[in-house]
């Protein structure tokens, strides 16, 4: 499950490159601040954390760690972007992350922040 932030479109740019290129069409979307957003975060003690989660398997991974298990889930040369960025120690993974985190709504060049999943799609999105 990935738990993104609806209001951004940088964020909602990279769910659609999720959708656009994961092979098992299996993953599920939840807007950061729906009710269910808010009540994974509380779940998982992370109300604080403005990342992007990562849900499975009862653990949430955040920020940098959060990026690598979705390119792992892509699978493919992804996935060994992921194993590569897996060797570059978290600290400085998470810098980056957070640099552009914080400058992701200047990043996302004015693009639409509203994410339309397609009626195929709708099922996979919870609020």
């Amino acid at each position: 499950m990935l738990v993104y932030d609806g209001s951004c479109g940088f964020c909602s740019r990279a769910v659609r490159f999720i959708l656009r290129h994961e092979r098992c069409h299996d993953l599920l979307f939840v807007p950061r601040d729906s009710a269910m957003g808010k009540e994974l975060r509380r779940t998982f003690h992370l109300e604080d954390v403005e990342s992007m989660l990562w849900i499975s398997d009862g653990e949430a991974a955040i920020e940098s760690s959060a990026v690598l298990r979705a390119a792992r889930y892509l699978g493919g040369v992804w996935s060994f972007f992921a194993t590569i960025g897996a060797l570059v120690p978290a600290p400085l993974r998470n810098w980056g992350y957070r640099l552009i985190a914080r400058n992701r709504r200047r990043l996302s060049s004015g693009a639409a922040s509203c994410l339309v999943p397609t009626a195929d799609q709708r099922a996979r999105f919870f609020s």
